[in-house]
């Protein structure tokens, strides 16, 4: 190793040749890497990982456009989670690419899919309202898909849908009222389809945000078990930057932010 290169170095050289090879299969060990890294709360190595992963991206190989449909859609999913490498311009770029690879829903459910997953994204990691408008009109081109006939698959997409929606609303004091109704609409059908389907774990999840949303409602109209914002509160949400909202319900998105399916 050069004299006064990082320690993780080797690690990078590694990768970078296991990339030139064979793409696909060296972003599984990249990856089970990556949640080991997570583990152990080595951010610098995991950033200089994902850094050195995006600059080799646009030289990547693949034997067929499908694979590399696949391949930067993934790659896009990581940089769309919630961690120390989070970035969303970068998700964004390669959930770009992966669609362009899917121009049209397929019976594969590879465009919904990475719909779902690039609105998932935006959800996770947007500050701005435009932002979150953009993750609902995606979950709900999504959903043209994911059709009653594909009830396990719409009922994720609704469930991420109606926390995008509250969301939005906590950043669009004009229309929070209707977007909370529309969030309160999207998780009453998660709910239902998840009960019709006795998936119980995912049922739970889902009525945990609609009491959330219904809370939310609640506050709002200042009725019973909530109180109204006072205008210095008022003032005080809306000057919370995006870092600091991000920091104040992270953990609560990794519990119940149903993730990149």
């Amino acid at each position: 190793m050069i004299k006064g290169a990082p320690p993780w170095e080797p690690m990078l050289q590694h990768f970078r040749d296991a990339f030139r090879g064979s793409p696909t299969e060296a972003y599984r060990d990249w990856f089970r890497l990556q949640e080991e890294l997570r583990e152990r709360g080595d951010e610098p190595a995991s950033r200089a990982l994902a850094d050195d992963l995006w600059e080799a991206l646009p030289g990547l190989s693949f034997p067929s456009r499908e694979e590399r449909g696949r391949f930067f859609h993934n790659a896009a999913v990581f940089f769309g989670s919630p961690g120390p490498s989070a970035n969303l311009e970068r998700a964004r770029e390669a959930f770009g690419v992966a669609l362009e690879h899917y121009p049209v829903h397929e019976e594969t459910g590879w465009r919904a899919r990475a719909l779902h997953n690039f609105a998932t994204a935006l959800s996770n990691l947007a500050g701005e309202a435009e932002e979150l408008a953009e993750a609902v009109r995606l979950f709900q081109e999504a959903l043209a898909w994911r059709t009653e006939e594909r009830p396990i698959a719409r009922a994720v997409s609704l469930h991420n849908l109606g926390i995008a929606l509250r969301r939005w609303s906590d950043l669009d004091g004009d229309h929070s009222a209707e977007l909370l109704r529309r969030s309160e609409d999207a998780l009453r059908e998660a709910v239902d389809l998840r009960g019709q389907h006795r998936l119980a774990e995912g049922r739970s999840q889902s009525l945990l945000q609609l009491a959330a949303t219904l809370q939310r409602i609640e506050e709002s109209a200042g009725g019973p078990g909530g109180r109204e914002e006072t205008p210095e509160a008022r003032t005080r949400n809306r000057e919370e930057t995006p870092e600091a909202r991000t920091r104040k319900t992270a953990e609560a998105d990794r519990k119940t932010t149903e993730g990149f399916r």
